[in-house]
């Protein structure tokens, strides 16, 4: 089974690893759903993990670094435009 719908990803859902580890292994072959998301997503995810986890700003570029070589690792790639659509 393979499912080509789309689903954005919000910043609630890539902040707590467990559950954005989760949501990528659902999207990995034989996925489940197309995951999307925005520069303007992950802008608020890298401002909540300051804003809340006292993420230090050197962490902060390599963190955002990492998350988004997971996600193309795993063939998951944000979308190009701000919209989601």
């Amino acid at each position: 089974m393979r499912a080509d719908c789309r689903v954005v990803l919000d910043a609630c859902v890539l902040i707590p690893m467990p559950l954005a580890d989760t949501l990528q292994r659902m999207a990995e072959a034989p996925r489940l759903y197309l995951p999307r998301w925005s520069q303007a997503i992950m802008d608020e995810v890298t401002r909540n993990l300051i804003a809340k986890w006292d993420m230090a700003p050197k962490r902060r570029a390599s963190g955002r670094k990492n998350c988004a070589g997971t996600f193309r690792k795993r063939g998951l790639r944000a979308t190009d435009r701000s919209s989601t659509r």
